[in-house]
């Protein structure tokens, strides 16, 4: 009988510290975490593509959307975007360039500054943005319709901090007021 995957992610956590030759005990959880963030990026990132494979979408495609969706005017600078999402602003130029060719955003002047431009979502890129907005929100039910709420708040202010500490070490940048 085949083991399920929650089974074998256990039991794989239970060997991070042999198999890494990790011996002193205050070296194991601190690996174990990493080790289970990895696996959970992983698994995150398989989710996201099976939810959102049929609009043709990659997570990062969607999320620039999702702002755009959100924002005011339903347009952002490129060097926002880049920041919202975490990349540099050559590769938001590379990503902006995709979603334009197929037609979900439109590139325009921004007004108050004729130098600069604001990457603003078409309609057409409103359209694949709620359907799949539609299909990621209905997986991510899913998958969190397995966790009390208790067990989803726990997790998310966990992560939070350590997002902050994260952000910190990579991004270089001061933690918001809260």
């Amino acid at each position: 009988m085949a083991r399920n995957p929650a089974a074998k992610t256990r039991e794989a956590a239970a060997r991070v510290g042999s198999e890494e030759g990790v011996t002193d005990p205050a070296e194991v959880l601190p690996l174990e975490l990493f080790t289970k963030l990895a696996r959970t990026s992983l698994l995150l990132d398989a989710f996201q593509r099976e939810c959102l494979a049929e609009h043709e979408l990659a997570f990062v495609e969607f999320s620039v959307l999702r702002l755009l969706r959100a924002a005011p005017r339903r347009r952002l600078s490129p060097t926002r975007l880049a920041e919202r999402i975490v990349r540099t602003t050559g590769a938001m130029t590379k990503l902006v360039d995709r979603l334009e060719r197929s037609g979900y955003v439109a590139r325009e002047p921004d007004p108050s500054d004729r130098r600069a431009v604001l990457v603003r979502l078409t309609a057409a890129g409103s359209r694949v943005a709620n359907e799949a907005h539609r299909s990621y929100t209905e997986g991510r039910q899913r998958v969190l319709s397995r966790l009390s709420k208790r067990d989803v708040a726990a997790a998310s202010k966990s992560l939070g901090r350590l997002l902050e500490v994260l952000e910190l070490e990579v991004l270089r940048t001061e933690p918001e007021e809260r």
